[in-house]
């Protein structure tokens, strides 16, 4: 059975902490996982959670996501869904209708659905979807042994192995089952925890922080499951740490620095050392920004941070500055004015949405203001 497993698509999330704009919408990640499945003609996808980023996902990318879905249908390849922390369902929420190839686990509890794949094989998948953006229990006690009725038994889970919030779980546990594949979902960063268990990541990082954009695909065999992981991702996220200690002028440091940028799909954080040559005129250009608006000519530049000085050849003192932390945020201040609704209420009230906020307010900051004469990292 070809398979893909994909998670934490989160749509209707934008990229993060860039000033300049980039062509690409991070939501077409999923046309690409689509064509994809179509060219490398796999039976099942599995989507393992937080299909969307928000808890109140719009009509339209409710509706672009069920439309991409049912460009499988024509090809036989079906398409099994789960709901995370993030987009948790409600019935009142969802206005899309899925094709008929898509399958739709909608409740908190742990069920099993069958289905007979386009090669006449039959696969038994159980899952759970969220109903509430946070589960404390561990629901893995509740999914059924391997059923050997059918040919293959998938497990779909969104939540962490240990913690406390996001169905936590542990791998011994999943491993009793005796699934031929888990597919996870909720860590945006591939994990493969076992040969049968594996966390794809997200296939669109938003941010530095996510660094690994991949989808896993693969292929249950008698012998043994084969597993590879894809990255379709159309931006890249990437921190270089460039050594300057070989510049004597500035005209050398812009060569060197650009000769490292290979690739304008990729969104940079830089970290300049050993600078001591060009110390002064090169501080200068960097707390005006004149070097910055140089580099954004041709490549996406999300940080550029001078690294602290160790060598006493110059008599520059460099200042490392601390982490900037933002205070706290008071949401029942901002909650009274806004409409008191029921939906907004248990926004505010969710400690992962308030986490968020603070993360995406910090990281705005650091990018448009300079603490100490220098720059925050993100």
């Amino acid at each position: 059975m070809k398979f893909i497993h994909t998670a934490d698509l989160h749509l209707d999330r934008e990229f993060e902490g860039l000033v300049q704009e980039v062509a690409y919408q991070p939501y077409k990640i999923l046309e690409k996982i689509i064509d994809f499945a179509i060219v490398e003609s796999v039976e099942v996808i599995f989507f393992a959670g937080d299909n969307f980023h928000q808890s109140l996902p719009s009509i339209k990318i409710q509706t672009y996501f069920a439309n991409q879905l049912a460009r499988l249908a024509p090809h036989g390849i079906q398409a099994v869904v789960i709901f995370g922390n993030h987009d948790y369902y409600r019935e009142s929420v969802y206005w899309v209708q899925f094709s008929d190839n898509v399958t739709v686990f909608h409740s908190e509890t742990v069920s099993t659905k069958k289905m007979t794949l386009k090669t006449g094989e039959t696969l038994a998948v159980s899952a759970f979807s969220y109903q509430h953006p946070h589960i404390s229990e561990d629901k893995i006690v509740d999914y059924p042994l391997r059923d050997y009725t059918c040919d293959y038994h998938v497990g779909l889970f969104h939540g962490e192995i240990s913690g406390h919030r996001f169905a936590p779980a542990n791998l011994s546990d999943m491993l009793s089952k005796d699934y031929n594949y888990w597919a996870l979902g909720h860590i945006h960063l591939a994990s493969q925890l076992a040969d049968s268990v594996i966390y794809s990541g997200t296939p669109q990082g938003r941010n530095k922080k996510e660094a690994t954009n991949l989808i896993v695909y693969g292929d249950i065999l008698p012998s043994g499951n084969l597993i590879y992981f894809q990255d379709l991702a159309e931006v890249h996220f990437e921190t270089l740490t460039l050594d300057l200690s070989d510049c004597q002028t500035l005209s050398q440091v812009l060569t060197y620095i650009t000769s490292n940028l290979t690739d304008e799909a990729i969104c940079y954080s830089l970290n300049l050392k050993n600078y001591e040559n060009v110390a002064d005129n090169l501080q200068e250009a960097i707390e005006n920004e004149e070097l910055l608006e140089e580099l954004r000519q041709k490549n996406i530049i999300v940080k550029l941070k001078l690294l602290p000085l160790t060598s006493n050849k110059q008599l520059l003192t460099s200042i490392e500055v601390p982490e900037f932390a933002m205070p706290a945020i008071d949401f029942t201040d901002i909650y009274s004015l806004v409409p008191h609704k029921k939906d907004i209420k248990a926004i505010f009230d969710d400690p992962e949405f308030i986490a968020e906020v603070q993360e995406n307010i910090s990281l705005y900051v650091s990018q448009y203001f300079e603490f100490g004469g220098s720059q925050d990292e993100n």
